[in-house]
């Protein structure tokens, strides 16, 4: 499938502006969120919540796409794979958001990520902005805490 060109984009309704890096830095920072800027990566956000690594990203073309990205604040031994796997699967087979999965970040190490993907290319309002990040957050966090209650006490052995 092709891009659309930019000049068959739909106009501009009543405070719908192209996404950008500063209207998420400004969306952020409207909530009281802190986060910094990733210098190697200017379309690049990083935020902590509830003990959460956070990304909040501008992909594709001309970069429409808003992507948050969290990263479960644990790691998991490479032999709890299938596991973990199943565990992922159970979430994206009952729900839409966030696109939840397991990769694998060294040799013997698991990383857990949830990811929600909002598609502004004819460009959003500030509360829509807004809602894509909350949306992003909430969901990505209720799939952080589902797996802590899975795995209960389990989860004090995961990363040693």
């Amino acid at each position: 499938m092709t891009q659309p060109q930019a000049s068959s984009a739909l106009p501009a309704a009543d405070g719908v502006t192209p996404i950008s890096i500063e209207r998420i830095e400004s969306a952020l920072s409207q909530h009281g969120y802190a986060f910094v800027e990733d210098a190697e990566h200017p379309e690049v956000l990083r935020a902590r919540f509830d003990d959460y690594r956070f990304q909040f990203m501008l992909a594709s073309v001309n970069r429409p796409v808003l992507q948050i990205r969290g990263r479960w604040n644990h790691s998991v031994d490479v032999s709890r794979k299938h596991e973990m796997l199943r565990l992922c699967n159970d979430w994206n087979m009952g729900r839409v958001w966030p696109k939840v999965y397991v990769r694998r970040e060294n040799e013997g190490m698991l990383g857990l990520y949830g990811e929600v993907t909002h598609d502004f290319y004819g460009g959003g309002t500030d509360q829509q902005i807004d809602r894509a990040i909350e949306c992003g957050l909430r969901t990505v966090i209720a799939f952080f805490h589902e797996l802590e209650d899975q795995l209960g006490p389990e989860i004090e052995d995961l990363d040693a």
